[in-house]
């Protein structure tokens, strides 16, 4: 959601280098954006006095800092960065040598993609809301038709569609399509892929083995996806990878993919969006999303 915003900030430097720093789970991402010159991966990013001195070895001039955090801009100002630049909330204000005002809530810039574009649009870049696009050729062309499930979400349980409603969806396609069914996620989602494959034994389950890159790789590797509102989302569409993604406590408004080829599917309840991890009744939100509502959203989308 901040690449956008990222992009814009590089259009700004024009010839001036423009460095990502990012924990190491993260780095394969941002190398595989055009715009960013270099990437440093953050070795003990939980440390802060640790990431501080990484930081300063680089002596870099200025530092955009997207998270809201006192701890970033403690890193910023511990690291010697002479121009620490990021919105005025979390009690940073004093850390911050340009701290810019929290932009007003806007009906039609709800999603979180806006507020980092605001940051930098308050520094006088341009205000592009596009996605842009990664580079090319993470993985030779595949020749089977390939349909990626990622069933987990890290925030919760409260965002993960049923296993069983997955499997009616792989199934559907493998019987349909011939397709070759790849289940992927991290090393937390291991558990949910593992108990889709013990009932799919057809499916190659990849979650929990796969470095960032490798995950970006596969993912591109497949005609079409399946996922909930998580990383996995994200990294689809912005791929450009035909997706569908089940929305259930959170709200697709505020982190909805940003993709022209993701459809998302949602079932309104009064209690949803509630953003809770777990669901405390019925989990009528996600449930009220069938498989069938999926298995038409990946069918029409493969048409467009």
């Amino acid at each position: 959601m901040a690449l956008p915003a990222v992009r814009n900030l590089k259009t700004m430097l024009v010839r001036d280098p423009l460095t990502v720093a990012a924990p190491e789970k993260l780095v394969a991402l941002w190398q595989a954006c055009p715009f960013v010159d270099k990437v440093i991966a953050l070795m003990e990013p939980k440390k802060l006095r640790a990431t501080a001195r990484q930081l300063r070895a680089e002596k870099f001039g200025s530092a955009i800092l997207l998270p809201n955090s006192l701890r970033s801009a403690a890193e910023a100002m511990l690291a010697g960065i002479p121009q620490r630049i990021g919105y005025a909330r979390g009690g940073r204000r004093w850390l911050l040598t340009q701290a810019v005002p929290v932009p007003a809530r806007n009906p039609v810039r709800l999603h979180q993609r806006f507020y980092y574009l605001d940051l930098v649009a308050a520094l006088g870049g341009p205000t592009d809301a596009s996605m842009p696009e990664l580079r090319k050729g993470l993985l030779p062309a595949n020749p089977h038709f390939t349909v990626a499930i990622c069933p987990g979400a890290e925030y919760g349980p409260a965002k993960r569609w049923p296993v069983e409603n997955f499997l009616t969806v792989a199934r559907h396609f493998a019987t349909k399509h011939k397709a070759r069914i790849l289940l992927l996620g991290a090393t937390g989602d291991a558990p949910l892929a593992a108990e889709l494959a013990a009932k799919l034994p057809e499916a190659e389950n990849r979650a929990g083995k796969t470095s960032l890159a490798e995950f970006m790789a596969a993912l591109a590797g497949a005609q079409l996806v399946f996922c909930n509102d998580s990383g996995a989302m994200h990294v689809a569409s912005v791929l450009n990878i035909p997706t569908v993604a089940i929305f259930g406590s959170t709200e697709p408004q505020l982190t909805g993919p940003l993709g022209s080829r993701t459809q998302v599917l949602r079932h309104h309840v009064p209690c949803s969006p509630c953003f809770l991890r777990e669901c405390p009744i019925d989990f009528g939100c996600m449930r009220g999303v069938t498989p069938e509502m999926a298995i038409a959203a990946g069918e029409m989308i493969l048409k467009i």
